[in-house]
């Protein structure tokens, strides 16, 4: 009688789940470990405001400290998915502002300048470099709630199948809501107007006062 309940016993062992298991038989190997997080992923959509305007010539000046502002603002993440518990959010809403350093365009009149708002230089190096400063705090209505941090480690520039030119930006691992160290990305395409007038260094004469995030392309990751 007492070998039949032994064998039982084991029977009942082998039965659980591999993760029961572990977290039964080894209970330090979860020691410190945090709630598993779930991503979300959203469509992006917001208004972009240059001060001065970009055009061909740009704004000229002799203040080599002399910045071109860029303003996101309206910006919204919509049609949202996430596998959290809580479910995804109906809406996240950001905001974020970054300055362009001035580009040094030789003498002008023997004096040395540079010029602001300059067209040519925005799908430049110089741009990339500013873009990745960017930090923005998504709020998020519903679903999880909270808010998500995106602080930019990495940002390329790319062109998408309708020709839009746009940044792809790679953040550290995120805080707050949906955080998913691998999964933070934001791939962000102007609307196809300016992204002909950007990608051609405005060589048509345009002025680039405002532009948009086309939501149709624009994606975004926490």
């Amino acid at each position: 009688m007492g070998t039949r309940r032994k064998v039982l016993f084991t029977v009942a062992a082998i039965a659980l789940p591999a993760t029961s298991v572990l977290v039964f038989g080894t209970p330090t190997l979860f020691a410190g470990a945090t709630t598993p997080a779930f991503p979300v992923t959203c469509k992006v959509d917001a208004d972009i405001t240059f001060t001065p305007p970009l055009t061909k010539a740009g704004t000229h000046t002799t203040n080599r400290a002399a910045t071109t502002t860029v303003a996101i603002t309206s910006g919204k993440l919509s049609g949202c998915l996430s596998g959290a518990s809580a479910g995804a959010p109906t809406k996240g809403t950001f905001a974020a502002t970054l300055s362009l350093p001035a580009t040094s365009i030789g003498r002008v009149g023997g004096v040395k300048t540079y010029a602001t708002g300059y067209c040519p230089a925005f799908t430049q190096t110089s741009t990339l470099k500013a873009v990745r400063k960017l930090a923005f705090e998504v709020i998020w209505t519903k679903g999880e709630a909270g808010d998500s941090v995106f602080t930019t480690k990495q940002v390329t520039s790319a062109t998408n199948s309708d020709i839009e030119y746009g940044w792809i930006l790679s953040a550290k691992e995120g805080l707050g809501s949906y955080a998913e160290k691998s999964l933070n990305q934001f791939d962000l395409y102007f609307d196809a107007t300016d992204s002909a007038a950007l990608q051609s260094g405005c060589s048509a004469l345009q002025t680039v006062s405002s532009a948009t995030f086309d939501s149709s392309n624009s994606v975004g990751t926490l």
